[in-house]
């Protein structure tokens, strides 16, 4: 016979990380949610870097966008998360500058061991380079890189690293063609 007490999840996040996370959770709700989608961008920016975040110049963020963990954010110049875009900042998101993350994708850096019937939790960091577009709905598993100027499509399901400058889609992703670019810019 199971004794299922044994089998509870233990939650190891300290009393100070939750008590942060929650006053964060209310300054999303109260102050950062509220705001009008077409303005605000840089108050949206302070909240998050109140909260630990490093956000570049130019950076736009929905007011839809879910950010689990601040301090586990890093985003380059000129960069946009979209409506809805769930970062689970369990561990570290790295973006870098002139990314588009678009509507409805997730990040997630954590998950449970499945090897285990306590299913401890296991993360793993998420980097995205300069230049690629993350297109809508797509899920970002734990310790995946997109590779500088990568296009990954829409509702693609992302297990392993992106190569740079290709062009990618599927459950799982799967490179499809390089990405050629029709004239230069910087």
């Amino acid at each position: 016979m199971t004794d299922f007490q044994s089998l509870r999840y233990r939650n190891e996040f300290s009393t100070s990380h939750k008590l942060k996370r929650l006053l964060w959770e209310l300054v999303w709700l109260l102050a950062f949610r509220p705001t009008p989608r077409w303005a605000m961008h840089s108050w949206r920016r302070m909240l998050l870097k109140l909260f630990g975040a490093v956000i570049g110049r130019g950076c736009r963020i929905a007011p839809t966008c879910r950010v689990w963990a601040p301090w586990n954010l890093v985003m380059g110049e000129f960069s946009a998360l979209g409506d809805g875009v769930d970062c689970y900042a369990m561990d570290k998101i790295t973006i870098g500058s002139k990314v588009a993350v678009s509507q409805r994708t997730s990040l997630c850096t954590g998950s449970h061991d499945i090897g285990s019937l306590d299913r401890p939790l296991i993360t793993g960091p998420i980097v995205i380079e300069n230049h690629a577009w993350i297109a809508a709905e797509c899920f970002i598993h734990p310790n995946v890189t997109v590779r500088e100027g990568a296009v990954i499509g829409a509702r693609s399901v992302v297990l392993k690293e992106v190569p740079a400058w290709s062009v990618c889609a599927g459950n799982p992703c799967k490179k499809l063609r390089d990405r050629v670019l029709k004239e230069h810019h910087v």
